[in-house]
């Protein structure tokens, strides 16, 4: 399968059919080029057509994302806006080098031949042919010329609808993980765009409302994303794009902003734009609402009905996010996964349904109060750094007191942690051994500070159970009978759940019903059996 396909398409009604046929072919990037020329001609340009009317340029290019939603979801598919844009183009220019062509119409071998050798500039070689009427195949290691007195269509004439071109043009938002819905937007903003577009991507204190807002990808990411598809698709603009901090980023004193971009659902941003604009006596910015793409959810219990990048972050859950690192200073065997989470997390309830799958579970939290007990290594320890005011009238250390000791202070805190820590860490070991010997090759370390102990070093991956904040103060203050302030004090004393993404192999959550919970756990059992299995066989 290639990796970067580019799709001739002279009829868009064809593409629900021609979409899947492509997906055969291509398994990361399709570039989508709407032919114009004479002998690549689409159905709709005919010289003896009286009646001609150019397309709906922008119906077209909703259509077919839309159709990528439905078809081909693990596509990106790329709309070529500067042949519509600039049709006296000598070439089709990619940032990726083309790997397959993909015609939805049989041409001839002349036809097909001087294309490939004079119009494609960016191919790798060879270069692969397929008709997709035929699905006929034939290699070319050649490259495409344009007959110079070939008809186009005028760009003037190609947004019928809201048809007013503008030298500057504005958009702003998250962009996390580019989808169809984002594309729709953008290639929106370049249709009315003729000199330069300026988008403003939300920085990090502008998502904490958002659901799991610790999986959005940094900032910095998104931006290059961006340009990264707005400078494939349209390479003749100017790109201003830009982290904003504010709902208004740079509308609120670009002067010569003459449109802005928004969505059904942030139309009244961009009323407000305007209000704090004619406040500072800038000219008020036309609005150009574009309707959200209705989607059909994968899980109608937890996922939105839209196009969404919220939808995408609930699918990642369970999902591994990136390869563990292969450790040479433990055993392979048993399989260590480090499962951690913050107070009132759900934690342990995902250890016990990983228990459930046929993992073993050591409980590090629990091995703790052991090492506490009389005749334990670190008894002796605790009594010689801390004093026997830590012990109670049968001689054992309460726990309370020496709470008490090292909760305000740091230092004491940190000798405490200094003598359990690597106690605990060899214990768990022990644990996981005898677990292993009991037929379980998968041995889950259920840890609160797995990643304050740097016990992950010792783990071959990490999985982080994540939940908002407030939730999990709600959930600590009835179970626990404890007043907000000190569920909250309790929280903040952990790694935040950003922390935790971080370092995270696979991440879960446990904010709706227990079903969805146990989803996630599946998904991510079986993506470990088959990791495993594959590894196996190395």
């Amino acid at each position: 399968m290639a990796k970067t396909g580019l799709l001739i398409l002279t009829n868009p009604s064809t593409i629900n059919h021609v979409l899947p046929i492509a997906k055969k072919y291509v398994g990361k990037t399709l570039y989508v080029h709407l032919s114009q020329q004479r002998h690549l001609i689409p159905p709709w340009i005919s010289k003896t057509d009286t009646s001609f009317k150019p397309p709906n340029f922008r119906k077209i290019v909703v259509g077919i994302y839309s159709q990528t939603m439905a078809l081909c979801q693990n596509l990106d598919v790329r709309i070529l806006l500067s042949s519509i844009k600039y049709p006296l183009q000598k070439s089709i220019e990619t940032k990726q080098k083309i790997d397959v062509v993909i015609f939805d119409k049989k041409y001839s071998c002349d036809e097909v031949h001087n294309f490939m050798q004079s119009y494609l500039t960016n191919k790798n070689t060879p270069c692969e042919v397929v008709t997709i009427n035929e699905t006929s195949k034939q290699n070319h290691n050649s490259q495409n010329v344009l007959n110079e007195n070939d008809d186009y269509l005028d760009f003037s004439q190609l947004v019928k609808d809201d048809s007013k071109i503008y030298d500057n043009v504005v958009l702003g938002g998250t962009f996390d993980r580019l989808h169809s819905g984002h594309k729709i937007l953008l290639s929106e903003a370049l249709l009315h765009c003729s000199k330069r577009l300026t988008v403003g991507v939300t920085d990090l204190n502008m998502l904490k409302s958002k659901k799991l807002w610790e999986l959005i990808e940094p900032c910095e990411k998104r931006i290059s994303d961006v340009h990264d598809f707005l400078a494939d698709v349209d390479c003749e603009l100017q790109y201003n794009i830009v982290p904003i901090s504010d709902p208004f980023g740079p509308t609120k004193e670009d002067p010569n902003l003459q449109m802005i971009v928004v969505s059904s659902e942030t139309f009244r941003g961009g009323q407000k734009v305007n209000e704090l604009r004619e406040q500072k006596g800038l000219s008020v910015l036309d609005i150009l609402k574009i309707d959200m793409l209705e989607t059909v959810p994968l899980d109608e219990s937890v996922e939105e009905t839209k196009v969404s990048s919220s939808n995408y972050r609930i699918r990642l859950l369970g999902q591994r996010l990136r390869e563990p690192e292969l450790k040479t200073h433990i055993p392979l065997k048993p399989y260590l996964i480090g499962l951690t989470g913050c107070i009132g997390s759900g934690k342990s309830s995902i250890g016990k349904r990983l228990e459930g799958l046929g993992a073993g579970v050591v409980n590090c939290d629990a091995l703790a109060h052991i090492l506490y007990r009389k005749g334990q290594p670190c008894y002796l320890s605790l009594i010689e750094h801390f004093g026997r005011q830590i012990l109670d009238d049968q001689e054992e250390v309460n726990r309370r007191v020496l709470g008490s000791i090292v909760f305000n202070d740091k230092e004491q805190l940190a000798k405490l942690n200094s003598l359990l820590w690597p106690a605990i860490l060899g214990l768990a070991k022990e644990e996981a051994l005898k677990l292993f010997k009991k037929g379980h090759d998968v041995v889950v370390l259920d840890a609160a500070v797995l990643l304050q102990a740097g016990w992950d070093n010792d783990c071959h991956e990490v999985w982080a159970c994540i939940i908002p904040p407030e939730e999990a103060v709600r959930r600590i203050q009835a179970r626990n009978n404890l007043s907000k302030e000190d569920a909250e004090s309790r929280i903040s004393a952990q790694p935040s759940n950003l922390e935790m993404v971080s370092q995270a192999h696979v991440v879960l959550c446990t904010l709706w019903e227990p079903e969805y919970t146990q989803k996630q756990v599946q998904k991510a059992w079986d993506n470990l059996q088959n990791f495993l299995k594959v590894r196996g066989k190395l």
